[in-house]
């Protein structure tokens, strides 16, 4: 993985398609070999078709699913088009058609669990070869476009939250031959070992989080790529893509460098201040008058103690300028992550809408404390960075008077119920934003649902692919919600305080210099 201590700067893998295809590659064209684009791997299946929903604008989703159909010579593109595809697009008043929700079910399709005493353990759970096949393949897509006509570094972000996607994205990407793999949002212990498994598409297993299992008790997914399309995917040996672990403390950086299943080839250590989803602060929880998360001492990286593990890492939240790239480098780094002003490009797949909302707040003063708050909005827990925008979730109102409601259920729990007389359980699944009844009845305690919004759907809207759907007998589109860190000095700097747009160019030669 030498080509890794060449890297400065890595864009960040940002939300539900703000780093697209587009944006990840003109990064990576921008320095190749210095800089890496990547692409965000999180929902992929519902964006893909959605855009083809939307009647593929360019036809760049047919095209790169064709690619996929002719180098594996398989029909699993095109029956995604003929699942999906309108041509001219849907009318601005109808509805997407969801992608397979990410449901899984014990191996005889059943949701009944045998108690511990009944079963081998760990439990192997299921889901559906639809749903495979669409994540292999628009992983592979999304990294196709973003790698097509250059040979600079792409890498794709995965949030480990968000768990029955992962492996199958991973090699999707893989198929694609993506450079690197980034996994945050939880402990990515086995990852590395996976990736190396599916390089020669061998059957690997993924550990499954399940709530109320009893102890000792374990739930996992099989995949074996063999299985898929009748083996033809896996005909010939990938290349082996770095893997990188987004930590913010050095105790794991240490605790994955000694794993007994192999150390990622990398860090990248964030700042809580980072946007989208931070860990939370050590300790006890405790909050400021805004409702903030109050991070302290305990709670900033020891860089001393990770740069003595003695594998590259990189430098995220709050690193978006030259001065802090310096700092970095100074400190033992390879480079830096950046994220948010790269979110603000033109090439980015935020909505215009939103990020002229934000160049205005800029252009009349607000400081970047009030327009960017960290928040326990997230079904997942993790504090996350919002943008406080109007007409958006982050506006009050707007939450009050939105209809509770899970129909993609990317950040679903899986749960078990309470043993039954005949000594099963039942599988559910559940999300904290859902409505609070339906959450309520899977073993869930209302204390958890107040305040927690929908980012699925949010995250969609954000960038132009939000549901419509029927509000008071108005036909309403889902309201966005939008994602930048707390340092904002770089978008001010680039944009003259929200006055100008700007371009990938202009970032990276504000952080790298002119060649």
């Amino acid at each position: 993985m030498q080509f890794l201590q060449k890297v400065k700067l890595i864009q960040g893998g940002m939300g539900v398609y703000v780093s697209n295809w587009r944006l990840a590659k003109a990064v990576a064209m921008e320095r190749p070999g210095v800089t890496a684009g990547t692409v965000s791997g999180t929902a992929l299946d519902v964006v893909y078709v959605r855009l083809l929903q939307l009647g593929d604008p360019g036809g760049h989703v047919r095209r790169a699913l064709a690619a996929f159909d002719a180098q594996f010579g398989v029909v699993i593109g095109r029956k995604i088009c003929d699942r999906y595809l309108i041509n001219g697009g849907k009318a601005p008043a109808a509805r997407f058609k969801n992608s397979p929700k990410h449901i899984v079910h014990a191996q005889n399709g059943s949701d009944v669990i045998p108690s511990p005493g009944q079963q081998d353990v760990p439990v192997t759970l299921t889901t559906s070869d639809d749903l495979v096949e669409l994540l292999i393949a628009t992983g592979f897509a999304e990294v196709w476009l973003a790698k097509e006509g250059h040979a600079g570094n792409i890498f794709i972000n995965f949030l480990h939250k968000v768990e029955l996607p992962l492996i199958y994205g991973m090699y999707g990407a893989m198929l694609a031959g993506v450079d690197g793999i980034i996994v945050g949002a939880g402990n990515p212990d086995g990852l590395p070992a996976t990736s190396s498994r599916l390089v020669n598409h061998e059957a690997v297993t993924h550990n499954l989080s399940v709530l109320y299992r009893e102890a000792g008790e374990a739930f996992n997914i099989r995949f074996d790529p063999r299985r898929v399309a009748d083996g033809k995917l896996a005909q010939n040996p990938l290349r082996r893509p770095a893997f990188l672990a987004i930590v913010s403390l050095q105790n794991l950086v240490q605790a994955l460098a000694q794993s007994q299943s192999g150390a990622p080839d990398g860090f990248i250590i964030e700042h809580h201040t980072a946007g989208g989803h931070n860990a939370g602060p050590q300790g006890p929880l405790k909050k400021d008058s805004k409702g903030q998360p109050i991070y302290g001492p305990d709670d900033e990286p020891d860089l001393q103690a990770i740069r003595q593990v003695g594998l590259p890492f990189w430098l995220a939240g709050g690193y978006g300028s030259r001065e802090k790239l310096q700092q970095a480098l100074a400190a033992g780094a390879a480079g830096v992550q950046v994220g948010s002003v790269f979110a603000m490009t033109e090439e980015s797949g935020m909505k215009a809408t939103y990020r002229s909302a934000i160049l205005n707040e800029l252009k009349n003063g607000t400081d970047d404390a009030p327009l960017v708050q960290t928040t326990l909005f997230s079904p997942t827990g993790f504090p996350f960075k919002v943008v406080q925008l109007k007409d958006t979730v982050a506006d009050e109102a707007v939450f009050a008077a939105r209809r509770r409601v899970c129909d993609i259920g990317g950040l679903q729990q899986r749960g078990l119920g309470k043993l039954a007389a005949d000594g099963t359980r039942r599988l559910f699944q559940r999300c904290p934003a859902a409505p609070v009844e339906d959450y309520v009845s899977k073993r869930g305690l209302p204390l958890n649902t107040e305040d927690r919004r929908c980012l699925c759907n949010g995250l969609l809207s954000c960038v132009g692919l939000g549901q419509v759907g029927n509000q008071n007998g108005d036909l309403v589109e889902e309201p966005a919600i939008v994602t930048l860190g707390n340092h904002l000095d770089g978008i001010r700097r680039l944009s003259r305080n929200g006055q100008a747009r700007y371009w990938v160019r202009d970032v990276v030669t504000d952080l790298l210099g002119k060649d």
